[in-house]
């Protein structure tokens, strides 16, 4: 009977997990998301005189990589529900994690599997070539790297900051422009490491808004966003 009860001990950590990952589905899935091709212009060709604020931009980008500007890029490069809401903190009326906001770290990730829904007819549409493969030079993240994911534009990174800023806007609409600083912030590491020309990035942002659009019409997002808002109130007191 002891040796029962301790494995069901052992196991039950694996058991909540596997159930925190299975709640973190996408609020609506590619097949009724918004067609973000039908939206968006084509990126700029190599030929094309809007290019040339994209390989500037790129050459900006490069200059700054060993400063404290390009590290915190590289930061950037993460994804988490953590990263996010350490990075956004600094800048709300009181610090989020997943311990005291459990609700809006969940809700933050349920935004990006949406984002991946909703940004991948467009991504597999126009399949541009990252800065990095284009000019066959290292990224600021290395390790991030992939010969064939042709997937730059729009950016991902950016659609997904773009949102959670926007979701964030609307629990702390006090620090607007803090809050949005950062989520522009986070789209500009993008060009900084060399994953994303301006375009894609600029592109990330419109589609991010697009997408929290669509999320206001899902009620179930509604219904979690009350209670992050709820959430987020309690812990200001």
């Amino acid at each position: 009977m002891k040796k029962i009860v301790f494995s069901i001990f052992l196991l039950l950590p694996f058991t909540l997990l596997a159930q925190e990952k299975q709640e973190e589905t996408p609020f609506y899935t590619k097949d009724v998301a918004p067609h973000m091709e039908k939206v968006l212009p084509e990126p700029p060709a190599l030929t094309d005189p809007r290019f040339f604020d994209d390989w500037s931009q790129y050459l900006w980008g490069k200059s700054i990589r060993e400063t404290e500007r390009g590290e915190l890029a590289v930061k950037d490069a993460g994804l988490s529900q953590e990263y996010f809401m350490e990075r956004f903190s600094p800048v709300l009326s009181a610090p989020i994690s997943p311990e005291t906001h459990p609700v809006l770290y969940k809700l933050i990730g349920k935004c990006h599997k949406t984002e991946q829904q909703a940004g991948a007819s467009a991504k597999a549409y126009f399949k541009r070539v990252r800065p990095y493969q284009q000019y066959k030079e290292p990224s600021g993240v290395p390790s991030h790297e992939w010969p064939t994911d042709f997937t730059s534009y729009p950016s991902g990174h950016t659609h997904i900051s773009w949102l959670v800023g926007l979701v964030l806007t609307t629990l702390d609409p006090a620090h607007t422009e803090d809050i949005m600083k950062v989520a522009y912030e986070l789209g500009q590491s993008r060009v900084i490491v060399g994953f994303h020309y301006q375009s894609d990035v600029d592109a990330g942002r419109v589609v991010g808004s697009i997408t929290f659009a669509r999320l206001c019409a899902e009620p179930e997002f509604q219904k979690m966003l009350e209670k992050a808002r709820k959430e987020y109130e309690k812990n200001l007191k």
